[in-house]
């Protein structure tokens, strides 16, 4: 592993150190838990597996009460010849009994087909017992939610991102407005020094408006800090999902050294982890078990049916009404119009569209994070160099200074020695936090926590 160490100057105690990390853990925290999006997608996830636990539902039986009662009059009518079939029996019984034991005037009747004042009173019992469908969609709806958890782990990652970059940017806000506050006061001590002068005919008015214009100057440079530092700040908020003009919590040294490991294996670990490559991955499993699901018309369906409970006429319950009964029942479809095969095709086609979308975000991560790398190595030695070019603008601005306040050099160059530290100053700060912007485009593109 090739390690790419950056000393950084400014770093502070220990304790600070680990008390700024804090500040930042702390409203990565917070926005993970307000941000109204990851919310919604939180509840995406709770949502599939609440279908992910329907599904699985079809592996047990289905146990319901069922009853009813019917009353009826009129309908159909079947002929029952009673008559016919029995008086002649019965007369021949009476001639060899030789006395009317038995009647001979018993009439046909008419029974109405409709069952009246009866009732079905029943507890009912259906187990699957070979169903391909109920398999593979809890397959493919368990395939969902893990896609759907994938999709919500990808957008805290960017979340985290967005949160660490926001930070940087108000910390870098702030501590630019810091520097040209500080440059007005010189410009301010100028002034008065200007003023000064002319009044002990030392210099000639001139200086005293040209310092003018450079405070005048300084105010407006001012002003645009402090609106970059209030929409920074907004901005922040926002991502917590908090009041726009809550104050923020402000560390300005940086928190730690950056290390760059090899780009190869940055690249390895994004293409292993990063939640977008799952979310497609689990999307192409979901749809080859739907493939499954649509070609399970080859097998039959086998469901076992039992009913127990009382049946009979008149609402009542004893062992002249009581049954059960179990049944076993096959159905197996032999054709629907080719609707099987165009659903079959339709997910083979959603698949290979699947295999190519995971195709291309695998070389766009590739691309992310190569860019991320080489951005942050940028960002290392641009502070490298905003770090020396202070400390030359530094001391030219001391030495001026001391000139000028001698005699020995002119005002115009004075402001151009406060010029260059100033714009040295301000290079310096947002190099500074530039790297920590990249740093964390980084880790996000590798899907560092």
């Amino acid at each position: 592993m090739r390690l790419i160490t950056i000393i950084i100057l400014g770093l502070s105690s220990q304790a600070f150190e680990l008390r700024s990390q804090g500040v930042l853990e702390g409203y990565i925290k917070t926005g993970l838990e307000n941000n109204q999006q990851l919310i919604r997608e939180q509840l995406a996830t709770q949502l599939q597996y609440q279908v992910e636990r329907e599904a699985r539902g079809g592996f047990m039986p289905n146990v319901s009460f069922d009853a009813s009662y019917i009353w009826a009059e009129g309908g159909r009518l079947i002929s029952v010849p009673a008559g016919d079939l029995v008086n002649p029996a019965y007369q021949g019984l009476n001639e060899i009994l030789g006395e009317n034991r038995f009647p001979t005037d018993i009439e046909n009747v008419d029974e109405q087909l409709l069952p009246n004042n009866f009732h079905e009173t029943k507890i009912r019992l259906i187990q699957p017992l070979l169903n391909s469908s109920i398999y593979y969609n809890y397959k493919a709806q368990s395939a969902q939610y893990s896609a759907q958890r994938a999709k919500q782990q990808a957008y805290e990652n960017q979340l985290v991102r967005e949160i660490k970059v926001g930070y940087y940017k108000h910390l870098s806000a702030l501590e630019q407005l810091d520097i040209l506050l500080d440059t007005r006061e010189l410009l301010e001590e100028l002034l008065r020094v200007s003023k000064k002068l002319v009044a002990n005919d030392k210099a000639t008015k001139e200086i005293i408006y040209a310092s003018q214009a450079e405070v005048n100057k300084m105010d407006s440079q001012i002003a645009a800090a402090r609106k970059q530092v209030n929409t920074s700040r907004i901005y922040f908020n926002f991502l917590l999902s908090r009041g726009l003009n809550e104050p923020i919590l402000v560390d300005t040294t940086m928190i730690d050294v950056p290390q760059v490991e090899a780009l190869a294996e940055l690249d390895q670990q994004a293409l292993s982890t990063r939640n977008e490559i799952s979310q497609l991955q689990y999307g192409i499993e979901a749809n080859r078990n739907l493939v499954k699901l649509n070609q399970g018309y080859l097998v039959p369906q086998v469901n076992l049916v039992g009913d127990v409970g009382y049946q009979g006429f008149d609402y009542t319950f004893d062992d002249q009404q009581d049954f059960w009964f179990v049944q076993v029942g096959l159905t197996w479809p032999i054709f629907k119009g080719f609707q099987n095969r165009a659903k079959i095709e339709q997910s083979i086609i959603r698949e290979q569209q699947l295999n190519s979308d995971l195709t291309d975000l695998k070389n766009q991560i590739s691309l992310e994070v190569a860019q991320a790398y080489y951005e942050l190595l940028e960002a290392i030695e641009t502070l490298n160099s905003r770090q020396a070019e202070l400390m030359n603008a530094q001391e030219n601005f001391r030495i001026t200074g001391k000139k000028y306040g001698q005699g020995q050099a002119l005002l115009v160059e004075y402001n151009e020695a406060r010029t260059n530290y100033t714009t040295a100053q301000l290079n310096q700060s947002i190099a500074k936090y530039n790297l920590k912007m990249k740093e964390a485009s980084l880790d996000a593109a590798v899907n560092l926590k």
